[in-house]
């Protein structure tokens, strides 16, 4: 699937690559830059049919409508060889700009469908430019693209789900990729002849939007912050957030929190709690979110207004059906008259407290409650608020004021430009955050047993505190470059599991049993199970095929007992290894494996360690020898 502008010469490459039957399927989803640029300046939030009119059409629009109108009419490869034409022309064109041209569209129609109609193309054009349909067809496509967040890619190639580079080398290369992988499942059976395989695949590890910026794509990591020490000694602004839910979902533990700082003198403040607000009413089940205000400039009374009415509804009426909506329009209003507007034409206060009463009765709060808040509202109290949260976000953060930031179980993340961080982008962060770092988390500590707590502060909001709390603080930690994420392991033939629920500790082992580090890693599990009682799951990973044997040695792990002392007198035990049943006429070795840097001799021995035969030993049958540690050598790292 190429995701192209229909500027682009990339339709050639396609085309070719098709008529040589190149072993793919080919899509295509057309955008146009300028019309999603225009979008979201004018803050139309995804709705193609609300933006009729409010934007003029260009090119790439215009190509996008007369490539519906040919696929539904003519079929999908008559509107490829349209995306040709227009390429050929542009290409023909003594135009210095790269761009076609209007004429160099309408042409190119003309000479795809000519063959195929019986009435003049030109009045197709002009009947075509008064329809609606396609113009919404064209304004979802490209819409649909911004929702993916892939705009930004310019053209890019999804194959199977996967974003490439659109280029023949990397489409060969992926596909030369992709291949194996197919084989493999066709081979154990998972895919067969009614499978659809990009579904499938979709399925398996998809997401549901194209964010670098979350998916940690590159060598920038993501930023993490403990929130422990925001409620440790004394009053704490965490303390002080009352959160909002998806309708139904109050009463449930959300494993993830979204605390979003809002500046809300900006648009990109007033932008980001929107599409917070927004991201609530779509639904989620797993998380709830927070807002923390702060102000870079002096506020003027409607906003201060809208942070006091905002706090009273969060704390109040979180669990009413209708309160998101209440605050989605309430925000909208105030982002339309108060900061897209200019300072002379922007409306009265009294506007404002008119539409808080006109949402809230509609919405079926109580009126008088906010006719209250109106009543006793003080400007010099909000604006403390206001500074008290500005001065937490510095000291934890080390934001400075008017800075907008979302952060996700400790998790800091800084949305971009104006309207490309979307409710989407929240889903996204959710899923993803929840995958990688909180579920297991959640699930450990919904299964405490708080005993010496009062049952009436085990809430749903308490025990969700403590997994936003604890997932911060677990966050911070560095994780080794060398660890591994055994979590991923789904083993149900080939795995030892030793359960031991009162363990505070899980070991889990990938081990090729015919080996030599297999062998000594066993030895070493079995003293960890002996003394330390962990719960373990002992993956077994052979080599799929033998050329020579496997093994030539056979280890004893050798370690102090826990009683040293004997039984019967004072001597002491010292570790020991023993092999029972040896082969009598192989030649053997006593030698130990040590780590490099120690220098172990044999100090007691009456045969010769490195060569020995039992069956030249006559009647003995215990081969013994005493080992002393000589030397270590230490190396110094400064």
């Amino acid at each position: 699937m190429f995701l192209i502008r229909p500027l682009v010469a990339s339709v050639d490459m396609i085309l070719s690559l098709y008529e040589n039957n190149l072993p793919m399927r080919f899509g295509l989803i057309l955008y146009s830059s300028k019309f999603i640029k225009k979008a979201t300046i004018h803050g139309l939030h995804l709705s193609a049919k609300d933006n009729d009119g409010e934007t003029e059409e260009d090119i790439s629009s215009l190509i996008i409508r007369l490539f519906i109108y040919i696929k539904e009419s003519y079929g999908t490869q008559t509107a490829f060889q349209f995306l040709s034409n227009v390429n050929r022309l542009r290409m023909l064109s003594d135009s210095a700009d790269d761009v076609p041209e209007t004429h160099h569209v309408d042409e190119a129609f003309v000479e795809t469908i000519l063959p195929k109609v019986k009435s003049p193309p030109q009045d197709i054009l002009l009947k075509l430019a008064k329809e609606q349909t396609y113009k919404e067809l064209s304004q979802e496509s490209s819409m649909f693209v911004f929702k993916l967040g892939l705009n930004k890619l310019q053209c890019c190639l999804l194959m199977n789900g996967l974003v490439f580079d659109s280029s023949e080398e990397v489409l060969m290369n992926a596909m030369n990729d992709e291949l194996p992988r197919i084989q493999e499942q066709v081979y154990y059976g998972h895919i067969n002849s009614h499978t659809d395989v990009l579904d499938k695949f979709l399925s398996e590890s998809g997401i549901s939007r194209y964010n670098p910026q979350i998916i940690a794509e590159g060598k920038a990591k993501p930023r993490f912050i403990s929130l422990t020490s925001g409620v440790l000694g004394g009053e704490s602004v965490l303390n002080d957030i009352n959160f909002l839910h998806s309708s139904g979902t109050v009463d449930d533990v959300k494993p993830v929190t979204h605390l979003l700082a809002v500046d809300i003198t900006s648009k990109k403040g007033i932008n980001l709690l929107h599409e917070g607000i927004r991201y609530l009413v779509e639904g989620s089940k797993g998380a709830r979110l927070g807002v923390l205000f702060s102000s870079s400039q002096d506020s003027d009374l409607p906003g201060l207004l809208l942070v006091k009415v905002f706090e009273i509804t969060t704390a109040s009426y979180s669990h009413k059906k209708n309160v998101l909506y209440f605050l989605e329009h309430l925000c909208s209003f105030y982002e339309q008259k108060y900061i897209l507007a200019s300072s002379v034409a922007a409306e009265s206060t009294q506007t404002f407290i008119d539409k808080v009463y006109d949402l809230a009765d509609a919405n079926e709060l109580p009126l008088k409650v906010y006719k209250s808040i109106v009543s006793e509202f003080s400007a010099n109290k909000v604006k403390k608020q206001l500074n008290k949260v500005s001065q937490f976000l510095y000291l934890l953060l080390g934001l400075e004021s008017g800075v907008n930031a979302v952060i996700t179980n400790g998790r800091v993340m800084f949305p971009g430009d104006e309207g490309t961080f979307l409710s989407h982008d929240l889903h996204l962060l959710e899923t993803m955050e929840f995958k990688q770092r909180v579920k297991h988390i959640g699930e450990i500590i919904e299964e405490v047993q708080w005993q010496d707590v009062d049952p009436d502060m085990l809430t749903s909001k308490f025990v969700s505190d403590i997994i936003m709390y604890v997932s911060s603080a677990m966050a911070t930690r560095e994780r080794s470059s060398e660890s591994a994420r055994f979590e991923v392991l789904n083993a149900e033939h080939s795995a030892v599991i030793i359960d031991n629920e009162n363990s505070s500790v899980h070991i889990d082992a990938v081990v090729d049993p015919l080996s030599a580090t297999g062998q000594k890693v066993s030895s070493l599990l079995r003293v960890l199970r002996k003394y330390v009682q962990p719960s373990m799951r002992i993956v077994l990973n052979p080599m799929s095929s033998l050329v020579d044997l496997p093994l030539k040695n056979y280890y004893r792990y050798v370690v102090p007992t826990m009683d040293d002392f004997s039984s019967t007198d004072l001597t002491v035990n010292g570790p020991k290894a023993f092999f029972a049943n040896m082969p009598l006429s192989k030649t053997l070795t006593m030698n130990l494996d040590v780590p490099e840097p120690w220098l172990v001799e044999p100090v007691i021995a009456v045969h010769d360690v490195d060569n020995i035969l039992l069956e030249n030993l006559g009647d003995t049958r215990t081969l013994q020898a005493v080992f002393e540690l000589e030397a270590l050598v230490l190396t110094e790292r400064s």
